[in-house]
């Protein structure tokens, strides 16, 4: 009796783990009679598909792009360069620097054709750059160490960003054989910083005929210019070297005012110094009286120190650049 139990249990664990094998193993689907997989099975991807190289925009459209450039900075740089005053400088770099960033992003958005593609990542970068220049010379010219367009423009075409920009225009012109894109003519020429210096005494047109006599002594630092005016209009201009002094006569009866500028690069047409500049007034003008006697003439002189002496009697005050005057 126990022998036959014991085979019957056997028996069953057997068929117990044939059955597990079976499962283990798997069949076949009864619907298609194909292999069935067994639970947790993937079937493997179809290989990916490569990715459409990008084309870019057609030739003529992205010099559309280019020459809306030009159109839209051209302005702005030839209002840089006419700027007469700090402030008017300061202004114009302003909205040249905004500008610029709105074409730099236009530009940057553009999908350019196939062969322009490094060249126009170079512009990109090129002009970043630029903009970076542009905001450096505004703060220069907030602190009128930049003073007019003459120095502001020479500045923005000769730095970093503007050499850049130069070598980008170059690689598009000569990205495409049959397609030389044209940008850049919104730069002007490169151009290093000038110092023009007059010789000392009187500088341009002015009143003469009298017999007053006016010696002027600048600092050690700066050129100086010393403007006569009677009712706004130009008497005198005396120009100084720095370190020097000069004598000018022939100066005509009248009272007047008396404004200076000290500065570098004297700038004839401006009638103004283009860089590291200031602007003055003494608080009290000239008066120039002629008295003729029976033997002789008697006249007024006066001498200008245009820096602090001791025992000096004249004091003088700064004045914005827009209130010098222009002439």
């Amino acid at each position: 009796m126990v022998r036959g139990a014991r085979r019957r249990v056997l028996g069953t664990g057997i068929a117990a783990l044939a059955l597990l094998w079976a499962a283990a193993c798997g069949g076949s689907d009864p619907a298609t009679g194909l292999p069935a997989l067994p639970s947790g099975t993937v079937a493997p991807a179809s290989p990916p598909r490569p990715s459409p190289t990008p084309t870019g925009v057609a030739p003529a459209t992205y010099q559309q792009v280019l020459t809306g450039l030009d159109t839209a900075l051209t302005p702005d740089f030839t209002a840089v360069s006419g700027a007469q005053t700090p402030t008017d400088l300061s202004g114009a770099l302003r909205t040249a620097a905004a500008d610029l960033t709105t074409q730099r992003t236009t530009l940057e958005r553009t999908a350019p054709p196939v062969r322009a593609r490094a060249a126009h990542g170079q512009l990109v970068a090129a002009l970043l750059a630029l903009g970076t220049d542009l905001d450096s010379l505004r703060a220069d010219a907030d602190r009128q160490v930049l003073c007019t367009g003459s120095s502001g423009g020479r500045r923005a075409s000769a730095g970093n960003g503007a050499h850049l920009t130069r070598l980008a225009v170059a690689a598009l012109a000569t990205a495409d054989s049959t397609n030389p894109y044209r940008v850049g003519s919104f730069l002007p020429a490169g151009q290093p910083d000038q110092t023009r210096r007059p010789d000392n005494g009187s500088i341009g047109p002015g009143r003469r005929g009298g017999y007053g006599k006016l010696t002027v002594e600048a600092p050690a630092s700066h050129d100086a210019v010393v403007k006569l005016t009677e009712g706004g209009a130009r008497v005198r201009n005396i120009f100084v070297r720095g370190g020097s002094s000069t004598t000018v006569d022939g100066l005509p009866d009248g009272s007047f005012d008396v404004f200076y500028t000290l500065g570098e690069d004297w700038d004839t047409d401006a009638a103004r110094f283009t860089r590291n500049c200031s602007f003055s007034k003494f608080d009290s003008g000239v008066a120039f009286t002629t008295r003729r006697l029976s033997t002789s003439i008697q006249y007024r002189t006066y001498r200008l120190t245009l820096f602090a002496v001791a025992g000096g009697n004249a004091t003088s005050v700064p004045v914005p650049a827009a209130q010098f005057p222009a002439s």
